[in-house]
């Protein structure tokens, strides 16, 4: 029987290796399906900012002998690591003259060594300051499960193309929750690695004071995994190593004190029930407990967000039109901080470091809701405003939890859990010590396991 598109969008990663591996399918054949389902899916979805099939057919002829990912289609955030061939645009009409990179990031060069063939660039909101990815210079970016909502910010493109099935895995960039709000937003899974576990650089333009990390979003917990070992350089195992039992702690409500809706409780709930079936103990938590650090992560955010954006006005030099206007509140905030301001959010990093550290002596694994609620519709999280403080607001009000790994440098992980009473997908979040990413791979394998999620939103 021949390989069909059918077959390409429901598959994850590994499976398409396989395929290829087998003499099923082609890597010619695979990219020819992923860029007629991009093109096909742009004008209702707006996942692409860049289309560059030439670059993926290139890629092909140059692939590595008995690499793990031979032929499997990506495709790579517009902001952050460079990939050869195509600037950089962040969402931003102010960088429409970018010249195109002259080599890859370090983390996208690991991924073509992998096999991974990278053809198109994904939508952002303007150097990823919003939960939405709908930049003004556009596209606007939807959610494969719910088309008239937001797929999540910044890395909404990658996560909506994997929902979609135009790629089964997407390179993305978390700083305030950038992979962990779109996965959980779009019914994928999204690991963001602690400080420091994956090799950055030449030329990173995302890192926000050390806060952002880099990664990919997966559709199944065996393709991050694999994908984990290969970009870390660690030798992967046969299968995740059994787990011995777990203190997870179960955090319902938002340190902030912002209202979580039932139905993210509920999903958390089901989640650590899952895992106490499995052996492992369970522990709830008061948010008081971490009013701190979450108080510190939103003041190093702001003050490292508002930082870059002042530097990009100064790099760029734009025109006023060229920018958003919330770029502009940031860039104009960030021009006036002070050193002391900025030694104070390293302060707050370091702050919230120690007090998750101290956290993990207690426990193990910290299971929350992945979002306080849905995100809203698409044109709710503008961009053309100018409240700085209650656009970063935005972030508190939607997902609280993402903050607790944002200045603390924690590995977390959002995984599929269920749906809503509108068909859209809840997700949990597990936090837990650095360098333990492992450990949150082996309890969402445990999730997945148990409760499956579908591999492709039906678009």
């Amino acid at each position: 029987m021949p390989f069909r598109e059918a077959d390409y969008a429901s598959a994850d990663a590994s499976a398409l290796a396989q395929a290829v591996a087998r003499g099923e399918v082609t890597a010619q054949a695979l990219l020819t399906m992923a860029c007629e389902r991009a093109q096909r899916l742009q004008a209702a979805l707006g996942a692409i900012s860049q289309f560059a099939e030439p670059l993926g057919r290139a890629a092909i002829e140059q692939l590595p002998h008995g690499a793990p990912f031979a032929g499997v289609p990506l495709v790579v955030k517009d902001l952050g690591a460079p990939l050869a061939g195509l600037p950089t645009l962040a969402g931003s009409r102010a960088l429409r003259q970018a010249a195109p990179a002259t080599a890859d990031g370090e983390l996208i060069a690991r991924l073509r060594a992998a096999g991974f063939v990278p053809f198109a660039k994904t939508t952002v909101p303007e150097f990823g300051l919003s939960l939405a990815s709908e930049p003004l210079v556009g596209p606007a970016c939807r959610n494969p499960w719910a088309p008239a909502f937001s797929a999540g910010g910044s890395s909404g493109g990658a996560a909506a193309a994997v929902a979609a099935g135009i790629v089964p895995v997407a390179h993305a960039t978390d700083a305030g929750g950038s992979i962990r709000i779109p996965a959980a937003a779009c019914g994928v899974l999204g690991l963001r690695p602690g400080r420091g576990a994956i090799a950055r650089g030449p030329d990173y333009g995302n890192v926000f004071g050390n806060l952002a990390s880099e990664f990919v979003i997966t559709r199944s917990v065996r393709d991050s995994t694999a994908v984990w070992h290969w970009a870390t350089r660690q030798p992967a195992p046969m299968r995740l190593p059994l787990l011995r039992p777990q203190r997870i702690g179960l955090l319902l409500q938002a340190p902030q004190g912002v209202a979580v809706d039932a139905e993210w409780r509920a999903a958390a709930s089901s989640a650590a029930a899952i895992l106490a079936s499995a052996g492992h103990a369970v522990h709830p938590l008061s948010a008081p407990r971490l009013q701190s650090v979450c108080a510190d992560a939103a003041s190093a955010f702001a003050t490292y967000a508002c930082r870059s954006a002042a530097a990009a006005v100064e790099w760029l030099a734009p025109a006023p039109q060229d920018l958003e206007p919330i770029t502009w509140a940031a860039a104009r905030r960030g021009a006036a901080l002070t050193a002391g301001q900025h030694q104070l959010a390293e302060v707050a990093v370091a702050r919230a470091t120690d007090d998750m550290a101290a956290l993990f002596d207690e426990i193990d694994v910290l299971l929350t809701p992945a979002l306080a609620r849905a995100l809203p519709g698409i044109g709710t999280l503008r961009a053309d405003v100018h409240d700085l403080d209650q656009h970063l607001a935005q972030f508190d009000h939607y997902a609280p939890f993402a903050a607790l790994a944002n200045a603390s440098g924690c590995p977390a992980i959002s995984v599929p859990h269920g749906r809503d009473a509108r068909g859209r997908p809840l997700a949990i979040q597990m936090v837990a010590a650095i360098g333990q990413e492992p450990a949150l791979l082996a309890l969402a394998q445990r999730l997945e396991t148990a409760h499956p999620w579908p591999l492709v939103a039906s678009v």
